[in-house]
């Protein structure tokens, strides 16, 4: 028996909460990345995007939807990844990423229910408990897979983000892919 409440019967399903979604945050960590801290000679440390994940965000914000990451840890690498993408905003050093997504989410003017948000460990769980579209990792901690509405099967930094922005703008009425109308 389970002692975490079920927060996913108070939520749309994933594909109706990822249709109403407006604002999409991202942990970095362990969903942008595989998680793992590579460190350099001098001591620096280092971190691996996918491109294809990249080029979902880029479809993601093309088609309107406001992107923000929200990490814990800084990084000039992270700094320099979210400004060649593009990011809304990039929160970082962030030790309470709810109020930090509130305070976004509020200065947009949006509701829980047009939010989304991607995270894979107890920093990111209290977000997790608001948005709508709750997505995490397979290998998140038992407590936010029961509060996530979307789980992803692609691994973290390869593809995770790709897969969901996909889901996202698949879910949306007018959303035409450019690539299937040719």
């Amino acid at each position: 028996m389970s002692n975490f409440t079920d927060f996913k019967s108070n939520k749309p399903d994933a594909p109706t909460a990822a249709s109403q979604v407006r604002l999409m945050g991202f942990d970095v960590d362990g969903t942008l990345t595989d998680g793992g801290l590579y460190f350099g000679p001098e001591g620096e440390t280092l971190k691996r995007f996918s491109v294809f994940d990249g080029q979902g965000l880029r479809l993601l914000m093309d088609y309107g939807v406001k992107v923000v990451w929200i990490t814990a840890r800084s990084s000039q690498i992270v700094e320099k990844r979210a400004r060649d993408l593009g990011i809304y905003q990039l929160v970082q050093g962030c030790k309470t990423k709810l109020e930090a997504y509130d305070s976004i989410r509020q200065s947009l003017g949006l509701e829980w229910n047009q939010c989304g948000f991607f995270g894979d460990d107890w920093p990111d769980y209290p977000v997790l408990k608001e948005v709508a579209l709750a997505c995490t990792t397979p290998s998140a901690p038992l407590a936010m897979r029961k509060v996530a509405t979307w789980i992803n099967t692609r691994p973290a930094g390869d593809g995770a983000a790709r897969e969901l922005c996909d889901f996202i703008l698949s879910n949306k009425p007018d959303y035409q892919n450019p690539w299937e109308t040719q």
